[in-house]
């Protein structure tokens, strides 16, 4: 048994001193890297939610509501011995040495958490942490790190929070139920829930989630969500939802899930990319032993023995390549988790090895669908073809071929993006992409072909591609999809989200201050002018929530859209006036005319809802009944950065319900303290700085889009692959026509500049290709999704064209140096070897 393994080892080690096998070797290992570090990541992402369910809950079931449980639900689950917390979340200005700074601030009961701990340090001076369960004592808080930094503060000194100060008892490093880090731009301030009332900071329109916290035994937990479920039902009680450990965290999970698909369908890229080196390489490799199985056959080899032959060599290809491709993907986690460490919930579960196991199996289904073929015509050479070289087996299994590579990559597209539908739509975008790019491709090498030159080498490498065009559309299309995504990352990161910000006016405002009530409007804009700012607009806000559509009751399970529902399941703030807002532009139906019950609603909003002109809507407000027909759309302009709302009425039919006020206004870096001074002069009002807000997107955006630049560089490694597969592929012919073209005395110059002009072809073509679609998605996402302009067609055409051509050079070089230095004998032994 050793013996033979020993021989098997020898054989394998022969074998990969061929170029051809090393390069099958290479872009097998980059299929299972890519694919085995993004798998890495999800699972243990996934079975951190399966581990810590409780803990992301805090509880084994929670209610949460946008107003105050009915006591009924309290007395409930005392009746059933079930261990009970409440928490209460709002957003609220938190003040400290002249600096506000805008906070999440949470109020907890007693026992909270039910399951798992709060971290808390007891000083800023330390690392030390100690496990909490409880809220903090009266009159204390703790801070996030980024909140006690952002008020110059430290542990023991006193904030502001609305009429009351309170003292910084400590620093909140862990908080199980807080959810990921893109939910919750605001850092968060804990206190004491019986504090809450003499803070005076809940007033009529602020945004408050109440949330019930049970825990017990499973019996009891499941009797209390039925008679929960059954009891929100019976009464209508909108807001009011119930979250278990299948669906704790369901944003976060859902966002994370959505990160974790895209992540995989770049990896899914990057493997199937690889796949064309795989074929390539394979099919030189094969048509490379075509003489030597003519050979072993003459000397009494059968077809089975030739086969077994090649199918050891494929099981040795996989082996090394899983070993090779599973340690690189396990550094390569690492470094996606750095990229994406604030994102993420911490710490994760360490990696099984089922991602890889599947990773592998895989790629090893790409390899026997893309190499397999090729290697078992292998076994169909006819001795006849030592002097018939005319003959080639090889040929005859191309049909295989293309169906063994349609139907791995078929199954492997279905597998890794786990949804019949989005595998079809991934399945149909690459095939039309790539059916696009070749045609193009192709075309452009025609008319490149009928390019008028007295110059030689131009016309000889141009003539070149057009001889063998099935090589020069592989190479440009492979290319050109693998520079398009790298272009789409670079693009969103340098120019979209930049167009975006350059969009808003210099003195556009950047402070939303909500809440305001009506006898506090004369003061506030009073010092506001006094502070140097222009008399701002104010804007009534009435919180209504959407019952009716058109005579029919509706509720979140009325939609099957996740946006639909989330809208539907909380209140809208709807608006009153009879003067189109500034920025506003109808785009269906005519404005709102008289004191008739009309409704002006935003486009986007009533295509989400499905909503038209004439459908008749009812909302409640503060208990009463609302209703109005839609007589007009708009396009809202967000870039301008005023107050829009997505509702708005005539002066009669709400002027009468309860509201508050909303503001937006420009403040300088000059008037650092107004919002100190607003808030303590109003404590009720909530100041909202959007230029923090948007810095914090962007961080976001920063770390999505370096974690995918990195997978897409994997991507263009497997391109690379590709054009050096398929240089190598032509090689023989190449050459040959440098034989020739060295007995007719052509010079190392000319050799080298036929080559180089060889390669700009194919670079360019690419470049141009890839920069050409990027600046079109581009332009396509930011006019209907971002709602932006973009205009860099320019740069994203030139960012190809130098990506393309630069690809194409580094790819070339130890070709171009090979062909040069060879003399004619040396180049026509090359060819036959």
């Amino acid at each position: 048994m050793f013996e033979s393994l020993a021989v098997f080892i020898r054989g394998l080690r022969r074998d990969l001193r061929s170029r051809e096998l090393a390069q099958l070797l290479l872009a097998l290992t980059l299929s299972i890297t890519a694919l085995s570090s993004v798998g890495f990541l999800a699972d243990r992402l996934q079975r951190s939610f399966q581990s810590d369910a409780k803990q992301l809950l805090a509880a084994d079931l929670l209610l949460v509501a946008d107003e105050p449980l009915p006591q009924r639900f309290i007395e409930y689950a005392h009746s059933h011995n079930l261990q009970l917390a409440q928490t209460v979340v709002f957003p609220s200005m938190a003040s400290a040495q002249s600096v506000t700074k805008l906070a999440s601030l949470k109020a907890v009961s007693a026992n909270y958490p039910l399951r798992g701990n709060l971290k808390v340090s007891p000083s800023d001076q330390s690392d030390l942490s100690v496990q909490e369960k409880g809220m903090p004592k009266s009159g204390v808080v703790w801070l996030e790190p980024g909140m006690l930094a952002g008020l110059h503060s430290r542990v023991g000194d006193f904030i502001q929070l609305g009429n009351r100060q309170f003292e910084i008892g400590g620093i909140l490093l862990q908080e199980t139920d807080r959810g990921a880090g893109f939910m919750n731009f605001s850092p968060r301030i804990m206190m004491s829930l019986e504090d809450l009332p003499s803070t005076g900071l809940l007033g009529f329109g602020s945004r408050v989630t109440y949330r019930l916290l049970l825990a017990g035994s499973d019996d009891s937990i499941a009797a209390y969500q039925k008679w929960a479920a059954d009891d929100i039902a019976s009464a209508h009680l909108h807001g009011v939802r119930i979250e278990t450990l299948e669906n704790a965290q369901p944003i976060m999970r859902k966002t994370l899930d959505r990160a974790q698909r895209f992540l995989s369908l770049v990896a899914l890229l990057t493997a199937i990319v690889a796949s064309v080196a795989i074929a390539l390489a394979a099919r030189r490799y094969a048509l490379k032993q075509t003489d030597v199985c003519a050979i072993n056959k003459c000397f009494g080899a059968t077809q089975s023995i030739i086969f077994m032959q090649q199918c050891k060599t494929l099981a040795g290809i996989a082996l090394i390549a899983s070993f090779c491709g599973v340690a690189c993907a396990d550094l390569t986690q690492i470094i996606l988790l750095h990229f994406l460490g604030g994102l993420l919930p911490s710490p994760l579960p360490a990696s099984s090895l089922l991602p890889a196991i599947s990773s592998i199996c895989l790629a090893c289904l790409l390899l026997l669908g893309f190499a397999g073929p090729p290697l078992y015509g292998l076994a169909k050479v006819s001795p006849i073809r030592l002097v018939r070289s005319d003959v080639n087996s090889i040929g005859n299994a191309q049909l295989w071929l293309a169906l063994g590579c349609f139907s791995s990559c078929a199954f492997v597209i279905l597998l890794v993006a786990d949804d019949w539908r989005l595998a079809a739509w991934v399945a149909s975008s690459f095939g039309a992409s790539l059916l696009l790019f070749s045609m193009l491709a192709y075309g452009a090498l025609r008319l490149l072909a009928h390019l008028k030159t007295s110059y030689f080498v131009v016309r000889f490498a141009l003539t070149m591609h057009i001889r063998r065009p099935a090589f020069a559309v592989i190479q440009i299309t492979a290319l050109g999809l693998a520079l398009m995504a790298l272009l789409m990352v670079l693009l969103l990161r340098h120019d979209l989200l930049p167009s975006w910000q350059s969009a808003i006016p210099p003195n556009a405002p950047n402070r939303f201050m909500i809440n305001i009530m009506e006898d506090q409007k004369i003061a506030i804009a009073q010092l506001l002018e006094d502070a140097g700012l222009d008399r701002p607009a104010f804007y009534p806000m009435v919180r209504g929530r959407l019952t009716e559509v058109n005579g029919q009751p509706i509720t979140a399970d009325t939609y099957q859209d996740e946006n639909a529902r989330r809208l539907v399941d909380r209140e809208f703030n709807l608006s009153y006036t009879d003067q189109l807002p500034q920025g506003n532009r109808i785009t269906s139906g005519h404005w709102i005319e008289g004191d008739a019950p009309q409704i002006s609603m935003e486009a986007g909003i009533a295509k989400t809802l499905h909503l038209k002109i004439g459908d008749q809507l009812s909302f409640e407000v503060a208990g009463e009944r609302v209703e109005a027909p839609i007589t007009s759309l708009r396009k809202l302009d967000w870039s301008s950065m005023r107050v829009n709302f997505f509702v708005i009425m005539p002066p009669a039919q709400l002027r009468d319900m309860p509201q508050s006020w909303i503001t937006s206004y420009y403040q300088s870096p000059q008037h650092e303290s107004l919002d100190f001074d607003l808030t303590q002069a109003y404590p009720n009002l909530t100041v909202v700085d959007v230029q923090n807000t948007l810095q914090q997107l962007q961080s976001v955006l920063d770390q999505l889009s370096n974690a995918l630049g990195f997978l897409f560089a994997f991507t263009i490694a497997a391109a690379v692959l590709v054009l050096i597969s398929a240089i190598a592929a032509t090689q023989d012919e190449r050459y040959r026509n440098a034989a020739i073209l060295k007995a007719l005395g052509a010079s190392r110059q000319a050799l080298a500049k036929i080559a180089l002009i060889e390669l700009l072809a194919i670079g360019s073509i690419a470049g141009l290709l890839a920069g050409l679609f990027s600046g079109m998605a581009a332009w396509a996402l930011g006019r209907y999704v971002l709602e932006i302009e973009f205009n860099a067609f320019a740069q994203s055409l030139m960012m190809g064209l130098v990506f393309g051509i630069t690809v194409c050079l580094l790819a070339g070089l130890r070709f171009m140096q090979r062909i040069q230095s060879a003399s004619a004998i040396e180049c026509l032994r090359e060819a036959q070897t």
